[in-house]
């Protein structure tokens, strides 16, 4: 820690600034930088660049998608779990009672653009999955973001819906 406390003031000495760790993903290296609060604020607050898509939990209002797992699952690259991150809403009580209760719901149904495996969106359809019997979990609320997870589900079915264009 004095290392870097050094580092930084030879750098304000110098004018130039420290040089920050590189990660992979963006929003890990903004959270080093401004901190979560911070984060989460910034985010939501952005506007959207392209569509997520939406999740449908039970009889809750339909969350809109700001990040998370599900274009994986819409690529094909299936995992044991769905992450969300999602704004702060009508839903959230609901989300957060379902994520402390721990009980299973019949059904999660998410709808998300068409990704090629790069997760790049394509522009002629969407992907509807559906989540059979599964368990809301790690509910977290920061500022107006939340992020939450799907899991323990019995089954996952996926279905294409693609739209014809320019033929």
């Amino acid at each position: 820690m004095g290392q870097t406390r050094k580092g930084n003031e030879a750098a304000s000495r110098t004018g130039t600034p420290p040089v920050a760790r590189r990660s992979a993903n963006p929003v890990i290296g903004l959270q080093r930088q401004i901190g979560n609060r911070a984060t989460a604020q910034v985010l939501a607050r952005a506007p959207a660049v392209k569509d997520q898509g939406s999740v449908h939990v039970g009889k809750l209002p339909a969350i809109k998608i700001l990040g998370g797992n599900a274009g994986d699952w819409a690529a094909r690259k299936d995992a044991d779990m769905l992450a969300i991150t999602s704004k702060r809403g009508a839903h959230s009580a609901g989300l957060e009672r379902l994520s402390k209760q721990g009980g299973k719901i019949p059904m999660l149904k998410v709808t998300t653009p068409i990704v090629d495996q790069s997760g790049q969106h394509l522009n002629f359809g969407h992907v509807e999955l559906e989540f059979s019997n599964p368990r809301i979990a790690d509910y977290t609320l920061d500022g107006n973001v939340e992020t939450w997870r799907a899991v323990e589900f019995t089954k996952a079915h996926r279905t294409t819906i693609s739209h014809m264009t320019g033929v």
